[in-house]
């Protein structure tokens, strides 16, 4: 298992990735589903190297975005030095895995290494066990956030409505 930057040459497997994570989160949820991948927005990530996947098997495994600032979500705790992590996708062929127990260790070695003190994110308020998992992993609750649908296009339209659960881990 490796964690390296995705590529442009990516691209098709992590649109595969995004649809079945959104067919995986209708037949959970139907109040906080994901949009389709926006092929530009994942590509200016890929660019700026701020997308990831795991690479296990010569597949991909898992992949996720991993920012240096979320001031739409945090606020005035942007300021704060943080890594946020954003859209993790698991390969169905590759769930139970702790893949993301995985990721949170590698970002905070990431994060220890560029004087980033938390590393942060976001998840459904109504998803319990998501909640519950990003808890076992060592995560702490911070509270809540609600998006009202103010014309603002930043806002993914997977936030309006439901309220967010805003989580993070101190990194040591």
């Amino acid at each position: 298992m490796i964690i390296t930057n995705t590529t442009i040459g990516d691209l098709d497997v992590l649109e595969a990735l995004f649809d079945e994570a959104i067919s995986f989160q209708r037949s959970r949820s139907a109040s906080n589903v994901w949009q389709r991948m926006n092929r530009e927005f994942i590509t200016r990530e890929i660019e700026a190297k701020l997308h990831w996947k795991i690479v296990d098997e010569d597949q991909i495994a898992c992949c996720f975005s991993m920012l240096y600032t979320d001031p739409l979500v945090w606020d005035e705790k942007d300021a704060d030095p943080s890594l946020y992590l954003h859209r993790i996708i698991t390969n169905p062929a590759f769930r139970g895995r702790a893949y993301v127990k995985a990721i949170v260790s590698w970002a905070s070695d990431f994060g220890r290494a560029t004087g980033k003190k938390y590393l942060r994110l976001d998840t459904g308020r109504d998803n319990r066990r998501l909640n519950e998992y990003y808890q076992e992993c060592g995560f702490v609750y911070c509270g809540s956030k609600q998006f009202r649908d103010d014309g603002n296009p930043a806002v993914p339209r997977h936030y309006l409505g439901v309220g967010l659960s805003l989580y993070e881990k101190r990194i040591e």
